[in-house]
């Protein structure tokens, strides 16, 4: 809606008079100089503390800082424990699964069933594509077989020909995999994969403890030592005393990740005698943490460097010391210059201030004047059944402050009839008599009234109630208007007629109930000034079409608004067929209006429609007329009129913007929001709508498969890559990368 500003006037020269007295000049150049005093003592005072605590502070932020980091590491090394628990209960809900555990080797169906099951989990999506998971299976004690996601055999085959661990060590493997002291820890698999290149640990999680019932599986994950410590920054570290200790509830190790020479401390930390040896770690310019983490009772212990010997501490407090003598150097630099600069600037930015000022009062007063025009418009559009959009109408929802929660709407008209005749003299204009209904509507239906006036002395009013107050909905407005009746014969002598439709929980069929208003209010009379659509009796000797539904149909076709066909086709069905049960001839009538409806629809088609969508659809028109007919036509017109508007959809341009400029970190909702002139909502709902995915996606998908490009057929330096796809940090990429393709950025070169 436009807002004309034409009434809008300022008297700038008085705006000017009133910030360019003496007086206003002395008293800012007053205030300007205590400001600016206040600000280079607070900096004196601010330039002390700083020096004389600067130590202190960056100890703490440092230690801080650590224990910010652990904690967050923690966090997400627990979500992955939490990940594994939920993907051992997902096999427990499998009826296939349950029944395998079961059975034995020999059982009838036991192998088809188990290699039913490996195919069904080879094509699930598994935990390694979001953890740090090399691989699982799960043991099935009762057949002593081994189940995953690339096999299905015996124990002794899985750990012997597919895995080729040492024959020596099997008994200790199969220990490990069916001994309750074993279970929720993180076992080295050294002694099992001695020649592996690379180090793993299994963690085992028994199914019985996950099901009510009887559960005999036992669940186990391998993973790389390597990719395991990456999810802790404290093992990353510069030093050869890195250490990570995790034990459980009872004090017991569930997890120990070291170095050579950080092994030592693991005991330490077990027996609670690192606090008696923290000058023995001191020495070693080591320091220790502890927490526990209060989800799981888990209580960790890790080693990071000294303050003392981390060299980037000692160069912020340099460079903050650098910083605060820079900013007081400015301070003294900006007094001096700000005390000699000459005053009228300030003055005339006082004077723009003043005027702005002025001219937004005004323009909230127009706004706020618009407020009613605005709130009347958006009741008319839904009375109407204009409005096609869930967006549009989230907004409407939003601008009328309807409540929280379910809704159910319907529509009240009503016909007013001024009968003042007592005196010739007497008048009364239809302004007049409008304000008189108006105020009479706000009385007694209260307020906020979506009302609006079709034509001279009619009123449509939209009713919105809670679900709880929907069943006397119709009886509280029959009062209501009978009251108001009274009232005006009374006092003004002005009759009113009002007719209700059906109670709606859709606000998008507010139009419905209107029509059916418009319908009940024709069966009124001085001696039922109020009549509900429920109570017509519908007469089997005349269909029921009129034309206001005619116009509505094209409207909903030309418009694309395929729910709002749909809706008037089954209130078409229920009132002609299900209701009146009309007789063939009138039923043929029927058909016959909306057929010319549908014509109407089909010559406003726009000019670049295909030839071939014409002729289909004109073939429509020559076949034999019947309802279902007629609805199918009404939809592929819909359809044709949908395509048609989706050409204009800026999608197409957005994404190959997306395309051009993928690599640019700072690629956001936002971004694209300001740079198409659309709101970060609306192009978020209509980007999904038309590509099927969400942006934060689309753009992930982008530069995945531009990396692995890159990977494949360049040389570029991994430690770069991230950087040459729009990433600001390694880890993040890294860890994309694998939740795309299952691999690490190194694992894809390593096998291009």
């Amino acid at each position: 809606m436009r807002i004309s500003l034409s009434n809008i006037h300022f008297d700038r020269k008085s705006a000017r008079h009133t910030t360019d007295s003496p007086n206003n000049r002395q008293n800012l150049m007053l205030k300007m100089m205590i400001s600016y005093s206040i600000f280079l003592l607070v900096i004196l005072m601010l330039l002390f503390y700083l020096y004389s605590s600067n130590a202190k502070n960056a100890r703490l932020s440092y230690q801080n800082r650590i224990q910010s980091t652990f904690m967050s590491n923690v966090a997400l090394f627990e979500k992955d424990l939490s990940i594994m628990d939920a993907y051992c209960r997902q096999l427990l809900q499998n009826n296939d699964f349950k029944k395998l555990m079961k059975l034995s080797d020999d059982d009838p169906g036991f192998q088809d069933l188990g290699f039913s099951l490996y195919t069904t989990l080879s094509t699930d999506v598994y935990p390694e594509s979001l953890l740090p998971i090399y691989e699982v299976f799960c043991y099935l004690p009762k057949s002593d077989c081994i189940l995953s996601p690339n096999t299905f055999v015996s124990s002794y085959r899985y750990y012997d020909w597919e895995k080729r661990y040492s024959k020596e060590e099997y008994g200790n493997w199969m220990k490990a995999l069916t001994s309750p002291e074993y279970y929720y820890r993180f076992l080295p698999i050294d002694d099992y994969a001695a020649n592996y290149s690379k180090k793993y640990y299994m963690y085992i999680i028994n199914l019985d403890d996950l099901y009510y019932l009887k559960a005999d599986g036992i669940v186990c994950f391998i993973m790389e030592k390597s990719e395991l410590a990456s999810l802790f920054t404290c093992l990353q570290e510069d030093t050869p005393y890195r250490n990570l200790t995790m034990l459980n509830p009872n004090n017991e190790p569930a997890l120990s990740i070291h170095t050579a020479k950080g092994a030592e401390f693991t005991d330490l930390f077990i027996s609670g005698a690192a606090d008696s040896a923290n000058d023995y770690f001191h020495s070693l310019d080591i320091a220790f943490g502890q927490y526990t983490s209060p989800s799981t009772d888990f209580t960790y212990y890790y080693t990071y460097p000294t303050y003392e010997s981390s060299s980037n501490i000692a160069h912020m407090q340099i460079m903050h010391l650098t910083l605060f003598l820079a900013a007081f150097a400015i301070g003294i630099i900006l007094i001096v210059l700000f005390s000699k600069r000459n005053m009228r600037p300030i003055i005339e930015l006082g004077q723009e201030l003043q005027v702005a000022k002025e001219e937004t009062s005004h323009l909230q007063e127009v706004v706020d004047s618009q407020q009613p025009i605005i709130r009347t418009s958006y009741v008319r559009q839904l009375i109407r059944g204009t409005i096609a959009s869930e967006e549009e109408v989230t907004y409407v929802k939003s601008f009328l402050e309807l409540p929280d929660g379910p809704l159910y709407y319907n529509s009240l008209y009503i016909v007013a009839y001024n009968n003042v005749t007592e005196s010739p003299n007497e008048t009364r204009t239809p302004a007049e008599c409008n304000r008189l209904v108006t105020d009479g509507l706000q009385q007694y239906l209260g307020t906020p009234l979506y009302c609006i006036s079709p034509s001279d002395r009619t009123y449509a009013i939209m009713l919105v109630c809670s679900k709880e107050d929907e069943k006397d909905l119709i009886i509280r407005t029959n009062e209501s208007i009978v009251k108001l009746h009274d009232y005006l014969l009374d006092a003004y002598g002005i009759w009113l007629f009002a007719g209700i439709g059906k109670n709606t929980d859709n606000i998008m069929n507010v139009w419905e109930a209107y029509q059916q208003a418009v319908e009940a209010v024709n069966y009124t009379g001085k001696n039922s000034i109020f009549y509900s659509y429920d109570f017509i009796k519908k007469d089997s000797s005349a269909f029921y079409y009129p034309p206001e539904l005619s116009t509505k149909l094209i409207h909903f076709i030309t418009s694309g608004n395929t729910p709002q066909v749909l809706e008037l086709f089954n209130l078409l069905h229920q009132e002609n067929i299900e209701e009146r049960s009309l007789p063939i001839n009138m039923l043929q009538f029927l058909l016959s209006d909306i057929r010319n409806s549908l014509l109407k629809a089909r010559f406003a088609l726009p000019q670049n429609v295909s030839d071939e969508n014409i002729r289909a659809l004109d073939d429509c028109f020559n076949q034999h007329v019947s309802f279902k007919l007629c609805e199918d036509i009404a939809l592929r017109l819909c359809k044709l009129f949908t395509a048609e508007s989706e050409d204009t959809n800026p999608v197409s341009a957005i994404e190959k913007y997306i395309l051009k400029n993928y690599m640019d970190p700072s690629m956001s909702l936002n971004k694209i929001s300001d740079e198409f002139q659309i709101s970060e909502s609306y192009f978020s709902h209509m980007f999904k709508e038309k590509t099927g995915i969400n942006f934060s996606n689309y753009l992930e998908n982008i530069r995945m498969n531009e990396a692995a490009r890159l990977i494949r057929e360049t040389d570029t330096s991994l430690n770069e890559l991230y950087l040459s796809v729009g990433y600001n940090n390694a880890n993040s990429f890294r860890r994309a990368f694998k939740k795309i393709f299952g691999v690490t950025p190194s694992a894809m070169r390593e096998g291009k």
